[in-house]
C-alpha cells in the first residue's frame, strides 16, 4: 500500500486525482472528528473546515511530501482552519449584536456531558505540546494506532514509541493540571482514547476530494508553474493570453457585456490574488536558490576575565549536563549511543554549539551512560559530571554568589511563566476581553487587569487570566528582589 508521502508526490508531480482522493479517504475521519471538537459539534462547520484543510493539503502537496507524519500536520491544520472560522463567525456575531444595541448576554446553566466540557481544553493542551509529543498523542490516542505503527512513523522502536507516548501523556496531564484539571496519566489516556469517534458522513470524503480538485483547477496549474520555477514573465503571459481570449469572445458576441457581473468580478479578484501569491513564491524560491548555504563555524572560546574558580566549574558542569541530556535523547530516538559528542552538535541537532569556558575540549568526553563525564580546561581545571551524582564536582561558590544566582534564577523562571501564560491567554483572549469591556463601558479602557475577568468568553478563560495576573505580580516581585 502506498504511504502518504508517495501519494502526495504522485498528486504533486503527476496531477493524480486518484492519489489525492485516496489521501482524503484515509484521513477524513481524523480531520472531521478534530473539526467537530473545535466547532462544538456543528456538522456543517466541521465539513467546511475539512474542505479548507484538504484544499491547503492539495496546494502544499509538494512541500508536505517530505513531512515525517502527515496526521500530525493535518491535526494542526484543522486547528488553524477551525480557529479562523470561529473568529470570523464571532466577528459576524459581534456585528449583529452591535446592530441590536448589544443586548446583555445571559448565562446558560444547561448541563453538558463530561467530554463536551473537556474536549476544547484537551485539544488546546495537545496543541501546546512539542511536535514529537503531539505526533505521539495524535497517532496513539486520536487515531488509535498500535505502538508498532507509532514507532514506524516516528522512526524509533516499538518500546521507544511506548516510552515517548507515555512521556507525552505525562506532559499533557501536567498541562491540564495547570488549567485546574487533575487526573492520572492512565485515566487521561483512557479519556482521550475513549472519546466519541464520530466518523465522517458517508460520501463526505468523495465529495471533499471532488470539490477540492474542482476548486484547484486553475490553482493546480499555477502550482505546477511554481514547481517548474517559471518566471513571473511567463506566468504573466499565460494570464494575459487568458484575458485576451476572454476579451476576444466578448467582442465577437452579439450581446454587449453588462457593466458589471459579480461572478466575473470575483473571478478577476481571485486571479489577481493568485497572481500576487505566485509572484511572491517565485521570488522567495529564487532568493533561496541564489543564497549560499550557511556554514557553521565553531565559536572561539570566550574569554572570561575575573571569573572565580567556582563560577568556571559551574559553567563547565552545565555544559556536561547539557551533553548528557542530548546523549539520552539521541539514544531514545536512534536506539544507539552517539560515537562522540560531535554527533550531538549542530544547528539542526540537539545542541546548537558549545560555549567553552577556558578552552576545554568536549569532543573526547565519554558517551557511556555508566561512566562519568570528565573534561579539563587549558588552565588545568578538571570537572566531572556523574548522572548518578556520586562523583560530580561541587563548584566552590561563595554564599553571596549563590544567593545572587538563586534570585536571578527565580526571576528567569517568573518571566518564563509570564511568557508561557501570555501566549495562551493574552493573545487573543485578553484583547477580546478588553474589547468587550470597552463596548460595555462607553469605550473606556479597563482600569486594571482584574477588571477584565468577567468579560472572558468562558469561566476557564477567566481562571487562566487570574493565573496570568498572579504570574505577572510574581515576576514583578522577583525583578524587584534582583535589582540592587
Amino acid at each position: 500500500m502506498n504511504d502518504d508521502a508517495t501519494l502526495l508526490r504522485r498528486f504533486a508531480e503527476a496531477g493524480s486525482d486518484a492519489a489525492f482522493t485516496e489521501l482524503v479517504h484515509r484521513h477524513v475521519d481524523l480531520v472531521y472528528r478534530a473539526a467537530l471538537r473545535r466547532t462544538s459539534g456543528d456538522t456543517h462547520r466541521a465539513a467546511d473546515v475539512a474542505q479548507q484543510v484538504f484544499t491547503t493539503l492539495a496546494r502544499e502537496a509538494r512541500q508536505l511530501a517530505g513531512h515525517a507524519v502527515l496526521s500530525a500536520w493535518l491535526h494542526t491544520a484543522t486547528r488553524n482552519a477551525a480557529l479562523n472560522l470561529m473568529i470570523s463567525e464571532q466577528r459576524r456575531a459581534a456585528r449583529e449584536l452591535a446592530a441590536q444595541s448589544l443586548a446583555p448576554a445571559t448565562d446558560s446553566a444547561e448541563e453538558v456531558p463530561h467530554w463536551e466540557q473537556l474536549r476544547p481544553i484537551i485539544d488546546s493542551a495537545i496543541d501546546d505540546l512539542a511536535e514529537p509529543d503531539r505526533t505521539a498523542v495524535v497517532l496513539r490516542f486520536l487515531e488509535q494506532r498500535p505502538f508498532s505503527e507509532v514507532g514506524s512513523a516516528l522512526r524509533v522502536s516499538e518500546d521507544a514509541a511506548r516510552v515517548r507516548t507515555t512521556r507525552a501523556l505525562d506532559k499533557l496531564r501536567e498541562a491540564l493540571a495547570r488549567r485546574g484539571i487533575t487526573s492520572t496519566a492512565a485515566a487521561l489516556g483512557a479519556l482521550v482514547a475513549g472519546q466519541p469517534l464520530a466518523s465522517a458522513p458517508a460520501g463526505l470524503a468523495a465529495t471533499l476530494a471532488a470539490r477540492v480538485l474542482a476548486t484547484l483547477g486553475t490553482a493546480t496549474v499555477a502550482t505546477i508553474f511554481t514547481m517548474k520555477l517559471l518566471t513571473t514573465t511567463a506566468l504573466g503571459a499565460v494570464i494575459a493570453f487568458g484575458a485576451g481570449a476572454l476579451f476576444g469572445l466578448s467582442r465577437d458576441s452579439e450581446v454587449p457585456p453588462p457593466v458589471e457581473i459579480p461572478q466575473h468580478s470575483k473571478l478577476i479578484a481571485s486571479l489577481r490574488q493568485e497572481n500576487l501569491a505566485l509572484r511572491t513564491q517565485v521570488d522567495q524560491l529564487n532568493v533561496r536558490l541564489a543564497a549560499p548555504l550557511p556554514v557553521a563555524k565553531p565559536a572561539p572560546p570566550p574569554v572570561a576575565p575575573g571569573k572565580s574558580l567556582g563560577e568556571q566549574q559551574r559553567s563547565i558542569l552545565n555544559n556536561l549536563r547539557q551533553i548528557a541530556a542530548a546523549r539520552d535523547q539521541f539514544l531514545l530516538e536512534n536506539t544507539r549511543l552517539p560515537r562522540s559528542s560531535s554527533e550531538l552538535v549542530g544547528f539542526t541537532r540537539y545542541i546548537k554549539r558549545y560555549l567553552p569556558v577556558d578552552g576545554e575540549d568536549y569532543h573526547s568526553v565519554s558517551m557511556d551512560p555508566n561512566q562519568p563525564m570528565t573534561v579539563t580546561s587549558t588552565s588545568g581545571i578538571t570537572v566531572t559530571y556523574d548522572p548518578n551524582g556520586t562523583t560530580t564536582t561541587r563548584p566552590e561558590l561563595s554564599p553571596e554568589i549563590l544567593r545572587t544566582e538563586k534570585i536571578a534564577e527565580e526571576a528567569r523562571r517568573a518571566d518564563a511563566r509570564v511568557d508561557e501564560l501570555g501566549k495562551k491567554i493574552n493573545f487573543p483572549h485578553g484583547m477580546k476581553a478588553e474589547k468587550a469591556y470597552s463596548a460595555a463601558n462607553g469605550g473606556n479602557f479597563a482600569p486594571s487587569m482584574e477588571a477584565l475577568i468577567p468579560y472572558f468568553a468562558t469561566p476557564q478563560l477567566g481562571a487562566d487570566w487570574v493565573e496570568f495576573i498572579e504570574a505577572v505580580k510574581a515576576a514583578d516581585a522577583a525583578r524587584a528582589r534582583k535589582s540592587p
